[in-house]
């Protein structure tokens, strides 16, 4: 669960759009991708829904382009 969450975390889906599936604010997204706030921190709740996000969306999901 971690790992998918920290794929989707990396990945270059819009805080925007995590935000209006999830709930989650953009700027609570931000943190954590930033490292301001830590993946093993957030909140169960948080957790689980980036992880419901991940599994409806994972064949989105990519890595950043470098």
């Amino acid at each position: 669960m971690k790992e998918d969450i920290r794929k989707l975390i990396e990945s270059d889906i819009t805080g925007y759009k995590i935000n209006k599936e999830t709930g989650i604010s953009e700027s609570n997204i931000s943190r954590i991708r930033s490292g301001k706030i830590e993946l093993g921190s957030i909140s169960l709740d948080n957790a689980t829904k980036l992880y419901e996000f991940y599994k409806k969306h994972k064949e989105d999901i990519k890595p950043p382009q470098v």
